[in-house]
């Protein structure tokens, strides 16, 4: 498991293709080191970036994210 921790396109990038690119490239570079697959989380309301997710064909994961603070 290859783990994406962030993903930002600056506003003026937004709705340009630019995010699927991305994802892919990560996704082809996840794979040349021998990933099986690419992992990452996003808000629940971040509907913008869950549509982009789609579009790459990401599947939603059950897992719940858990934090401990120090």
């Amino acid at each position: 498991l290859a783990v994406m921790n962030d993903l930002f396109v600056s506003e003026p990038a937004r709705g340009t293709g630019l995010a699927d690119a991305l994802i892919l490239a990560c996704a082809d570079e996840a794979r040349r080191h021998g990933a099986l697959s690419l992992g990452w989380q996003t808000a629940k309301d971040n509907k913008r970036a869950q549509k982009v997710y789609e579009r790459v064909s990401a599947e939603r994961s059950e897992w719940l994210d858990y934090s401990l603070a120090l």
